[in-house]
């Protein structure tokens, strides 16, 4: 059994993922917009919905998070915030190096630091509104 965060966006999927990949590695093997959907055509859907992401995937190692765009009738207020995707990392350099880029242009809620249950942990809010945590457990 395994979980995944599933994070939803209001027509920023496709940069959110692209930019997941770039910082954290991995493979998007699949993505699929709302034009590509079975029962296309579809009346309710404009031009701009059809370009949107109905869902995508981002694998890393044994990791997974998947995601995808509200339509414009789904719009939401609720920011990704109500879930946190917590992040685990080998060692302390990548912990930096992973924090820094999901801070940038975002908000930092606890600074990368030593805690007493990690040798690095931090929180922040990316840029498209997903909160993290970044943990890195041992020193090696």
């Amino acid at each position: 059994m395994q979980f995944a965060p599933y994070l939803n966006f209001n027509g920023k999927c496709r940069e959110a993922f692209a930019y997941y990949q770039k910082h954290l590695g991995g493979e998007i093997p699949m993505t699929l917009t709302y034009g590509e959907t079975p029962g296309e055509p579809n009346p309710a859907f404009t031009d701009e919905t059809r370009k949107l992401i109905a869902h995508t995937r981002l694998t890393i190692g044994d990791f997974a998070i998947m995601g995808s765009d509200n339509p414009p009738t789904m719009q939401s207020t609720m920011a990704n915030e109500v879930v946190t995707v917590c992040f685990y990392v080998p060692n302390a350099a990548e912990a930096e190096r992973v924090f820094k880029a999901l801070s940038d242009k975002g908000e930092v809620r606890m600074p990368l630091q030593q805690t007493f249950f990690a040798h690095r942990f931090g929180m922040a809010t990316d840029q498209f509104g997903v909160m993290w945590m970044v943990n890195c457990e041992t020193a090696a």
